[in-house]
């Protein structure tokens, strides 16, 4: 091993060329040291980097320039951070995000390279936790996620189905589903198109526990409209027996909504169904709610209660059925009447 020292190399006419060592000699430089290429040839660095630092990782440039932005005049507007550069496209880069600048004017982007079993991810930490958010590829299972709060929160499947708020699925959805999962009102959202006369499934309802409690569906022609009915699911049935008394409580009226004008129709005020149906109607009589508008005022609105008309059709039923009950009564004592 030998033992090299140089204070000054001077040119010659036509250049000085120096070799250094044999192949597997290794050079330290030390700390504290610049070493500076103040031209534009090739080198062990490219114009504009005023100073490298390497621990046994060797710096490689193809093409292009890499720059400190923040000590470089020409690129000030690119930041304090490393700023990777193949042209220029005249643009700057925000502050909050200016550590690591990648600048092309054709198709631009960066790559993460992983093990096809492992995983690649983009962590955001604090001192706290060390991946507090991420976006992250499994190469495993083909699958993409996105996390916060240190846990997934997004998840896209290798066959196109994205679920949020949840890891794993309560149906067993088609390619291009959406499944939302949230304390109050889980539901997934699966577009299946229809190709035949059977049903398809395009918005899934289910409750906490996952069980399907409606949905809606379409056919090749048609929506359908549905929710939860299974005999399995119900106990302490009873026959409707006031059907006509309660049905002769309801005021159907011809109205038209404040915001048309111009369009009448047929329904009921919400508050005086509740008593009679209280199952069709959500919300409370004269509820009010504040929010705050464009210029940051506050401000009241309504917050309006809801009638599912649906939930008529048992009553109407009934009474319908009592009616025909009354009507056959009266037919069998006319014909006897005929008959004598």
């Amino acid at each position: 091993m030998s033992t090299i020292e140089v204070n000054k190399i001077k040119p010659v006419d036509g250049g000085t060329n120096v070799t250094l060592g044999d192949s597997g000699d290794t050079f330290t430089i030390p700390s504290g040291v610049t070493m500076t290429n103040n031209g534009s040839s090739s080198g062990f660095a490219p114009a504009g980097i005023s100073s490298a630092s390497t621990s046994g990782t060797a710096l490689q440039i193809t093409s292009g320039n890499i720059v400190g932005a923040g000590s470089d005049a020409t690129n000030a507007d690119l930041g304090v951070g490393l700023h990777i550069k193949t042209a220029d496209t005249g643009g700057s880069a925000s502050g909050d995000a200016d550590e690591l600048v990648i600048e092309g004017t054709g198709h631009n982007g960066m790559t993460i390279l992983s093990g096809a079993s492992h995983e690649g991810s983009i962590n955001f930490g604090d001192s706290g936790a060390n991946r507090r958010g991420f976006y992250s590829y499994d190469h495993s299972a083909d699958a993409a996620f996105i996390g916060t709060a240190a846990s997934i929160r997004v998840k896209i499947d290798n066959s196109g189905v994205m679920a949020i708020g949840t890891t794993t699925y309560s149906g067993s959805p088609n390619t291009s589903c959406l499944e939302l999962k949230g304390t109050e009102a889980p539901l997934s959202i699966i577009n299946e198109t229809a190709v035949d006369s059977g049903d398809r499934t395009s918005i899934a309802f289910r409750n906490a526990a996952g069980t399907l409690v409606g949905n809606v569906g379409v056919d090749n022609s048609s929506t359908i409209f549905n929710t939860s009915s299974d005999y399995r699911l119900k106990e302490n049935e009873v026959a409707i027996s006031d059907g006509i008394e309660r049905l002769k409580q309801l005021k159907p009226y011809k109205f038209n909504f404040k915001i048309q004008a111009d369009k009448t129709v047929d329904g009921f005020f919400a508050h005086e169904v509740s008593s009679i149906v209280p199952e069709a109607i959500t919300g409370e009589k004269d509820a009010t709610e504040t929010y705050t508008d464009d210029n940051g005022d506050e401000q009241t609105r309504i917050k309006p209660q809801g009638i599912d008309q649906s939930k008529l059709v048992p009553l109407l039923t009934a009474a319908l059925k009592e009616a025909i009950t009354k009507i056959e009564t009266l037919e069998a004592k006319v014909q006897a009447l005929e008959s004598a």
